[in-house]
């Protein structure tokens, strides 16, 4: 595909690959089964990011996130459960892991030293990186920045095939018909009365060889898509 000039552009865009051996990305009030998402939510990838640039204070980053998988496999788990401060019981507890994980992350935030800190961090991390639980290791294969051009797929010699399973803000698809798997997985909280309420994102899981005829999208230099949250049109 061409780039001209004429097209929207959003540059400083840090995009990151990632593998996983595995991963859960642990759906909430899932208790006999540890179900996980198909991929992190935002706020498990948000949590990250301002766990390695040592935030103080909230830095609302506009985030795609899309990636593969090989399988599902189970793993049976004992857990501790505490009933009171004095009880508690243990239990088996069967935990989904995806297999082989491969993500894509972008991330755009306004102010470019911010984006900086976090591509230093994650090219140099105080610690092992895990995303989802402790124990789901996660490891950076590729960290750049790029520049976003905002394409209308009608204008393409061809139609854009999806390379990767996406989450997509169903309100960015209201004028599409994109089937896929609904999602309300979380963004952002605040504590009201020492407790966290959850800023949530209606999203669309949208699978891999999805066909796009319409519809205006932001792509990389490698003809990957992203689809940000908070919005970005």
């Amino acid at each position: 595909m061409r780039w001209t000039k004429k097209m929207k552009t959003l540059s400083n865009v840090l995009k990151i690959k990632i593998f996983q051996e595995t991963a859960c990305y642990k759906k909430p009030f899932a208790l006999k089964v540890a179900e996980t998402y198909p991929l992190p939510p935002y706020s498990t990838v948000k949590g990250l990011f301002h766990k390695l640039i040592d935030a103080k204070e909230f830095f609302p980053f506009h985030i795609s996130v899309q990636g593969t998988y090989e399988c599902i496999v189970n793993n049976y788990q004992t857990m501790l459960f505490y009933k009171d401060d004095l009880n508690a019981t243990t239990m088996p507890l069967n935990v989904n892991l995806l297999y082989n994980v491969n993500l894509i992350i972008h991330v755009f935030y306004p102010d470019e030293k911010v984006l900086t800190n976090l591509y230093n961090r994650l090219t140099a991390p105080n610690e092992y990186l895990s995303l989802g639980r402790r124990e789901d290791l996660a490891i950076v294969t590729d960290l750049k920045f790029v520049e976003l051009k905002l394409v209308d797929f009608e204008d393409l010699d061809e139609p854009y095939i999806l390379k990767n399973n996406i989450y997509m803000p169903s309100s960015y698809l209201e004028d599409l018909e994109v089937s896929g798997i609904n999602y309300i997985v979380n963004y952002s909280y605040e504590l009201e009365n020492g407790k966290r309420k959850w800023n949530k994102a209606l999203v669309k899981y949208v699978e891999k060889g999805r066909i796009f005829e319409s519809g205006k999208f932001y792509l990389d230099e490698e003809g990957d898509i992203a689809v940000f949250y908070p919005l970005m049109r």
